[in-house]
């Protein structure tokens, strides 16, 4: 099992939070567009597109979280993709999601 941490002092935009989770998809086919469709896709395979289930993350760290909050300001179906980024994460039960 993997921990995944995402810090916001280290990008300030909605790109730079798709850059920063990027890392995180080491191994396999995994379908990247850096787009809330990938990312749904992506968190409910466990951010694992290989047979080894020891690839699969059970832990989402949100370093400053409020900091990401306050910056992404992106808007789709009116609704802002900060929240919509917190439903997918939070929509997977088999990995926790943990905002600091």
């Amino acid at each position: 099992m993997r921990t995944i941490e995402i810090n916001s002092k280290e990008f300030c935009s909605l790109d730079g939070f798709y850059r920063n989770l990027e890392p995180s998809l080491l191994q396999g086919d995994c379908p990247w567009g850096q787009n809330l469709d990938s990312l749904d896709e992506i968190v409910s395979c466990n951010f694992n597109y290989t047979e080894n289930k020891d690839n699969d993350v059970n832990l989402i760290i949100w370093r400053d979280y409020q900091k990401s909050r306050n910056e992404i300001r992106d808007i789709k179906a009116n609704k802002l993709v900060i929240d919509m980024i917190e439903e997918i994460f939070e929509s997977n039960e088999t990995i926790k999601f943990i905002k600091k």
